[in-house]
Formats: C-alpha cells, sequence, structure tokens
C-alpha cells in the first residue's frame, strides 16, 4: 500500500534541498602540524589555535609569492602530438626541483647544516676500517677488537678518534711508499702533514686523560695507548718523520757518516711502549675484565716453550720464508757470541781503559754505577736469549706441521714475543742514550740491533721493513766505532736484513 509519508518530500516541497559541504577556501599556508594531522589550520601568528590548544610548537612554511594555478580544462588523453599524458601537470611558478623544507625544529642547528664534510677524515676512517683495522693482528679475537672494539670506542672519544685517523693516515700512506718503490699502481693517500695533525691533537687529549686515570678512564687510555705505540712503530717506515729509513744502498751511502744515523736513531718508540704500561699498571685489575681484555691474554706466553725436547729440522723450515730461515741458522751462535763478550767484561775498568777507541769516561765511573750497568747488560742478553729461545722453539714445533707464514705468525704473538721492550731494564736503556762513541755502548746497540731483528721476523704491516733499517742504522754506528768484535756481532743481523729488506721493496704490499 502506497504510504504518502515515505513520499518524496523534495518533489512536494521545492524549498527542501540536497545537503551540500559548505564552501571554503583552500590554502596552502597552514603550519606543519596540522598538516601532518590533515586538519584544517587557522593560520594564526605565531602559532595557530590547534597547536596553542594541544601545547605543541607550530611552524609554518617559509612565505613565497602566490601562483596562479593553470586553467582547468577537460580530461587529458594525451598532448597535441599523440603524446602519453604529457600535460597533466604543470608546476607552480614558485616551485623549485627538490625544494623539500622541514620543520624548524629539525633546522634548528644551523652551525652544523653549514659544515662542510671533512672529506679527508672519512678518507681516513674509511681506509682505517676497509684495511688497517683487519691486519693489525693474525688472531680472530684480537682482529675483532681492532675492526669493532677500538672504532665504537673511539666514536665516544673525540681525542681516541683522531688517534685512529692518525694511524689509518700513517698506513695509507706506507702503502703508498711500498706502491712507489715498487713500481705497482699509485694509491690514493692524504697529506702527512693532516695525519700528523690528528696525532698531535690526540695524544694532547691523551695526556690530558692520562693526568686523571681512574677505572672509569682505564679502559679508553688503553684503547690510546695501543693506537699511539702502532703509530710509533708505523712511524720508522716513513722517510719525513725517519730519515735515513731508505733502501739498503741507501742505507749503505751513510757508512761512515756515523753523526747522521747517530742523530736519528729512534728510541721514542721504545720509551712509549713502556711508558703506557706503567701508567696503567695500577688499572690492570680493572683492565683484565674490560673490552679490551684479549689484548692482554696470550695463552703460551711464559713457560710454554722452554726445553723442547727435540732439535731443529732446517730441512722443514726452507718451507718458511727465507727471513725465518736464515734467522734459525744463526740465532743460537748470535746470542752465545754476545755472551762470551760479556764474559770478557767482568774486569771491566781494566779492559775499557785498555780498549782501542775507548774513551776513560767509563773508567772514571764509581764502581757501584759501573757494575749495575754490567748487571743491566747481562740481565738484557739473558732476556735475548728467551725470546731467541722462544722463536726457535715455535719453529721446531711448526717445522713438523708444515705450517704457512701466518700459523708461525700466529704462534709468535701468542707467546709474547713482542713483549720484550717493557721488561728491558733502566740501566740498559740509559746506555743507549750515552752521547760518547765507547765500546759499552756499542755494544748495547749491537744487542738492541738482535732485538729488533725478533721484530723482523713478523708480517704486520706496521713493523714489516721498520726494524731492518734501524738495523742497518745501528750497523752503521757500529762500523764507527773501528771495534772489530763489535762488527762481527753485525755480520748475521746484516745478512738477514739485507735479504729480507729487499723483499719488502721490491715486492711492494697493497691494502
Amino acid at each position: 500500500m502506497y504510504d504518502p509519508a515515505f513520499s518524496d518530500t523534495s518533489a512536494q516541497n521545492p524549498r527542501v534541498l540536497r545537503r551540500h559541504r559548505i564552501r571554503h577556501t583552500k590554502s596552502r599556508n597552514g603550519c606543519y602540524p596540522c598538516k601532518l594531522r590533515r586538519v584544517k589550520c587557522d593560520e594564526l601568528q605565531p602559532a595557530c589555535s590547534t597547536c596553542a590548544s594541544r601545547g605543541e610548537p607550530c611552524s609554518y612554511p617559509p612565505p613565497h609569492a602566490p601562483s596562479k594555478k593553470p586553467p582547468r580544462s577537460g580530461k587529458a588523453t594525451g598532448n597535441e602530438d599523440g603524446g602519453p599524458l604529457s600535460a597533466t601537470f604543470v608546476p607552480s611558478a614558485g616551485a623549485r626541483p627538490l625544494d623539500v623544507t622541514f620543520p624548524a625544529i629539525f633546522s634548528s642547528h644551523n652551525s652544523h647544516a653549514r659544515m662542510d664534510l671533512p672529506m679527508n677524515d672519512l678518507k681516513l676512517l674509511q681506509f682505517f676500517n676497509s684495511y688497517t683495522a683487519k691486519q693489525m693482528s693474525p688472531h680472530p679475537r684480537r682482529g675483532m677488537v681492532w675492526q669493532r672494539i677500538i672504532p665504537e670506542i673511539a666514536c665516544k672519544n673525540r681525542y681516541l678518534m683522531h688517534l685512529l685517523l692518525a694511524l689509518g693516515g700513517i698506513h695509507m700512506i706506507t702503502q703508498h711508499e711500498a706502491n712507489l718503490t715498487s713500481g705497482l699502481e699509485e694509491l690514493d693517500t692524504v697529506d702527512l702533514a693532516i695525519v700528523m695533525e690528528h696525532h698531535q691533537r690526540g695524544l694532547e687529549g691523551f695526556r690530558e686523560e692520562v693526568s686523571c686515570i681512574s677505572p672509569s678512564n682505564a679502559e679508553e687510555l688503553f684503547t690510546g695507548s695501543v693506537l699511539l705505540v702502532a703509530f710509533a712503530f708505523a712511524s720508522l717506515m716513513v722517510r719525513e718523520l725517519n730519515p735515513l729509513s731508505g733502501t739498503p744502498e741507501e742505507m749503505n751511502s751513510t757508512t761512515g757518516n756515523s753523526s747522521s744515523a747517530n742523530d736519528v736513531l729512534r728510541l721514542n718508540w721504545l720509551y712509549l711502549n713502556r711508558g703506557v704500561t706503567s701508567i696503567l699498571s695500577d688499572q690492570w685489575n680493572v683492565l683484565k675484565g674490560c673490552r679490551l681484555r684479549q689484548m692482554m691474554v696470550f695463552s703460551q706466553r711464559d713457560g710454554h716453550w722452554e726445553d723442547l725436547p727435540f732439535a731443529l729440522p732446517s730441512s722443514r723450515l726452507s718451507r718458511c720464508s727465507l727471513r725465518l730461515v736464515k734467522f734459525a741458522e744463526g740465532a743460537s751462535q748470535a746470542v752465545a757470541n754476545i755472551k762470551a763478550s760479556l764474559h770478557t767484561l767482568e774486569p771491566a775498568r781494566d779492559y775499557l781503559s785498555s780498549c782501542s777507541g775507548t774513551p776513560t769516561s767509563y773508567v772514571s765511573e764509581s764502581p757501584k754505577t759501573l757494575d749495575s750497568v754490567m748487571d743491566a747488560h747481562s740481565e738484557t742478553v739473558d732476556l735475548l736469549d728467551t725470546v731467541y729461545s722462544r722463536i726457535l722453539s715455535i719453529l721446531r714445533c711448526e717445522a713438523t706441521e708444515d705450517p704457512a707464514d701466518v700459523e708461525i705468525q700466529l704462534d709468535f704473538e701468542e707467546a709474547a714475543v713482542f713483549a720484550w721492550p717493557i721488561r728491558l731494564p733502566s740501566p740498559f736503556l740509559a746506555s743507549l742514550e750515552t752521547g760518547e762513541p765507547n765500546y759499552l755502548r756499542g755494544l748495547s746497540l749491537v744487542i738492541l740491533a738482535h732485538f729488533y731483528l725478533a721484530n723482523t721476523l713478523f708480517d704486520t704491516w706496521f713493523l714489516k721493513g721498520a726494524f731492518e733499517r734501524e738495523v742497518l742504522k745501528i750497523s752503521t754506528l757500529i762500523g764507527s766505532l773501528n771495534e772489530s768484535q763489535l762488527s762481527t756481532f753485525m755480520l748475521w743481523p746484516n745478512e738477514v736484513v739485507t735479504s729480507t729488506l729487499r723483499e719488502v721493496t721490491t715486492s711492494g704490499c697493497t691494502p
């Protein structure tokens, strides 16, 4: 049945109209928060009503000249030439490509926004992460410390980041020089002045932290110490920092010019190595539990390699590198010769007074002082014997296994062969600084050269090629003393380093 109540009222009452949305003017000038919430903004300044009621910061886009919209036309299905949808969008006159403006809250740090990226620093950081950190240790766990832990700590300490960039930079420079020498492809590098600036700023920060050392900053200082020591080693290979660090031919050309070699004999790395160890000794218990503890744990450090019940099979060592073979052939005899020389100095004052070329400076020493120097030399030679015996014991074991050189390198590191600098007696170091060319100082240099020879067995980039050149410097100094016995002691070290240094300079090295 038809019910008039449900009839179309609009037809009966012409004044009843359909509902329409209230007209409003569209605006693109609303504040950012309202735009994000997609609500109408009343555009009140300095804060719209919505933001004011919500207690939120209100920010507006920068004003720009209003643009006229192009006249709307029918649906565009193509351009006049028949191309598809070529004219469906016409940008306003005020719009610019990639003109994206963010709220003021995100762009308040104007000074940082205007700062240029330090491209050289980024280059150093990239090189450290890609190459340097991966070549610092053959041990997997210590390698991971270099690749992850040390960069993480450095990111939170500005002076450590300077030291990290300096180490990456000097690695880049040494690789660049090695490739130039060997004729390989030239690598990109940075200026040495940039590297040294990072090193100096990092060293200044390190010294400030050392003045207030405590358990809270012990880990940071330990990180700084390993970065500093590695840099000191690597600096031995940079010509500008170590003037006589040339090829064997260049080194041999300095023979007879002992003053030049004496002036540039580098001992600072020794004092640095010992210094950072003594600084951190009070925090040793803290450091043993820190994230860098793997740098302090050596499973085969003391006693492991002593008194092995078999001899060295030299035939199996022929598969090792040349420097390892030559070292194994002459190490024991070299230590025995130095010990014999010390025995001849037991009646020290009489011997030194009659020794040719020996000044009377040591004769005037008090017996107590001279005795302490002689005792220090005996202790140092015993330490040398321990280091050499440990190396030879490793080679004895490895020779039965036909190892790759990297496995030998890992055992050298595990046996803490490289830890000898911190165990040197202080009187022995003092004898190296004696200004006059006497026999006892010459013997001190001979002993030091034999320690340096142990360092030449390592393949790590910051050692490879550095200490060979230091041995040749010492050989030049010994030659100027006119002491035939001391010169004889240097024949074997010279033979080892000359052959291996030529291998280093001719083979080159790429990261």
